[in-house]
């Protein structure tokens, strides 16, 4: 028999210890953070560009607001335009002007919406608004127009329109050649005659012809009279009487009338001047007219009562018409 063969048992290779070089065994270094770099403060020079323009800012938005509280023209200078409107130059503020805003005549003269005429051009306009917070500034070229309008106009004179809207309080009026400014007849203005409503007297579409009594060229309002244009009856027939001085104290009624109108807010007196008979009038109740003002803060009023019309003068330095007016209803009716 063969000797069996022994295997011989597997050799194992021995791992050589890796290598480490001195570099690598050497314990690195820690590497320090890098610092917080804080930006360098402005320069003087440019510290002292910021400032003046940041103060031009603020001076034209307070001139602008002057402006708007005064009623007062600016001008401003037509840099660029948008498709709603002209971007304009006030002072150190960018400003925007409607088309709406600008004078029809200039518009017409623009072909096609092509705005580049206008460029560079120094317009006078009305500062309408003006929000430093959103840094908006809004002008009117037409609004000028219509100001510097009415400070030609004259309270007295006649002028012609159209009512536009009735309301409850009175009729807006379109004057021929304003067409941007606001004119109304209060309803106290309608008619001597007492009436329940406007349209009882005025509607739209109406032509008409009023005259002037007040005339407000910072609001751009003016306020119309009907009436006046027409003798008012019952002054008419309170200058046909034959006025005489009282001699006599007034009814009862008068008199607490009187008492009354004295001890109101704002007035400064109340006189009896004279009294007439008027047969053709017989007054079942108190009637308290409003005839007329003497001077300002002096109305003449009229206490009819019977066949007695009594002339009285009352002061009212802080009152105004319409507030006189107002009171002697009220007292008439409590009493």
């Amino acid at each position: 028999m063969r000797p069996q063969r022994q295997l011989a048992a597997p050799r194992r290779c021995a791992r050589s210890a890796p290598r480490i070089s001195a570099q690598a065994s050497k314990t690195p270094e820690p590497v320090a953070p890098p610092s917080l770099m804080r930006p360098k403060p402005a320069s003087a020079a440019k510290q002292a560009q910021a400032q003046p323009a940041a103060t031009l800012v603020t001076e034209s938005y307070k001139k602008a607001a002057d402006a708007i509280a005064s009623g007062e023209t600016v001008e401003v200078k037509v840099v660029g335009q948008n498709t709603k409107g002209l971007m304009v130059q006030f002072g150190a503020v960018r400003g925007f002007m409607p088309f709406t805003a600008v004078d029809a005549a200039r518009l017409r003269q623009c072909q096609g919406g092509d705005m580049s005429p206008l460029m560079e051009t120094v317009l006078r306009v009305r500062i309408m608004s003006a929000d430093p917070a959103r840094k908006e500034l809004v002008c009117s070229e037409r609004q000028a127009l219509a100001s510097e309008a009415l400070a030609q106009m004259e309270t007295g004179g006649v002028v012609t329109g159209v009512v536009t809207a009735v309301e409850d309080y009175g009729a807006f009026v379109q004057v021929a050649g304003m067409p941007d400014v606001s004119c109304m007849v209060h309803k106290s203005e309608v008619s001597w005659d007492r009436i329940l409503t406007v349209d009882q007297v005025l509607q739209p579409g109406q032509e008409i012809r009023a005259k002037v009594i007040s005339v407000d060229p910072v609001n751009v309002r003016v306020g119309l009279s009907v009436k006046q244009l027409s003798t008012d009856p019952l002054r008419a027939s309170l200058d046909s009487l034959a006025w005489e001085p009282s001699a006599v104290s007034p009814e009862p009624q008068v008199e607490a009338l009187i008492e009354q109108l004295r001890s109101s807010p704002g007035v400064d007196g109340v006189e009896v001047k004279q009294s007439a008979q008027d047969p053709h009038h017989v007054a079942q109740d108190l009637e308290v007219y409003l005839v007329r003002t003497d001077s300002e803060g002096v109305y003449t009023c009229i206490a009819r009562l019977g066949v007695v019309a009594t002339q009285l003068s009352l002061t009212a330095k802080e009152l105004s018409r319409e507030q006189v007016k107002l009171m002697l209803q009220r007292v008439a009716q409590k009493l």
